[in-house]
This record gives structure tokens, C-alpha cells and sequence, in this order.
């Protein structure tokens, strides 16, 4: 009997605990799909995170996505981490992207969010260099 009691009390303290959510990109919008390959180009996109417990950080990755990328002498792809806090963000973010080095082409962003529990989620947009 003692064993049910101990079992019991543990199943309701277990089922009382609040499950932590993954975090949400709510919305990851690329202003220009189609980026001249010229000097001063530049990926820009807006985003928007929630979190039910809150924000650690997230990743901003960009590699190419097509057949015979990369030029040998000038390869290029873009991984940085930023820091956040809070439940929820709204902002935008513009990369400075690398001239001549760029090949045209198709392009992949990848955002992942992590929260302060270490969830995870990500989302993938496509994006075009032409010239």
C-alpha cells in the first residue's frame, strides 16, 4: 500500500510540472528574394521569436544551394551566433554580403532559436544571386 501511496504522489508532482515548449519563429521574411550581385549588396530579413519561458539565442547560417558553388580561391558561407532575452523579439537583420566573392545562384538562410531550456527550432528560406 505504502508503495502505491509513494507512487501516486510522485505521478501527481511529476504531472504538475510544466513541460517546456520549444521556442517559435513566428514569422522569417526575406525583404528581396532576387539580389544583385553588386559591391554593396545585402541580404536583409525580418523575423519574429517567442518563447513560453525564454530566449537564449539563434544562429544565422547562409550557404550556397546549387550545383558547382563555391569558387576555389574565394569560397564563402556566413555562421554567426547573437544573443537575446525575453520572451519575444521583432526585429530585422541586414547582411553585408561579400563583393566579388559571391557566385550567383541559389542560397539557402537557415535561422535555428534556442531558448534558455535548450529547445531548439529552425526555419530555411531561399534566396537568389543574380548578376
Amino acid at each position: 500500500m505504502r508503495k502505491i501511496l509513494i507512487l501516486s504522489t510522485l505521478c501527481v508532482i511529476y504531472s504538475c510540472q510544466k513541460i517546456n515548449d520549444a521556442p517559435i519563429i513566428n514569422s522569417l521574411i526575406i525583404s528581396n528574394n532576387n539580389i544583385q550581385k553588386e559591391k554593396g549588396a545585402m541580404l536583409e530579413f525580418m523575423y519574429e521569436f517567442s518563447d513560453d519561458t525564454g530566449l537564449n539565442q539563434f544562429r544565422v547560417s547562409i550557404l550556397d544551394n546549387f550545383v558547382d558553388a563555391r569558387l576555389a580561391s574565394a569560397p564563402w558561407n556566413y555562421e554567426m551566433d547573437y544573443d537575446l532575452s525575453g520572451l519575444s523579439l521583432v526585429d530585422t537583420m541586414q547582411i553585408n554580403l561579400p563583393y566579388p566573392d559571391l557566385e550567383p545562384g541559389r542560397y539557402e538562410l537557415t535561422v535555428t532559436l534556442q531558448d534558455i531550456d535548450s529547445e531548439e527550432t529552425a526555419q530555411k528560406r531561399s534566396f537568389y544571386i543574380i548578376e
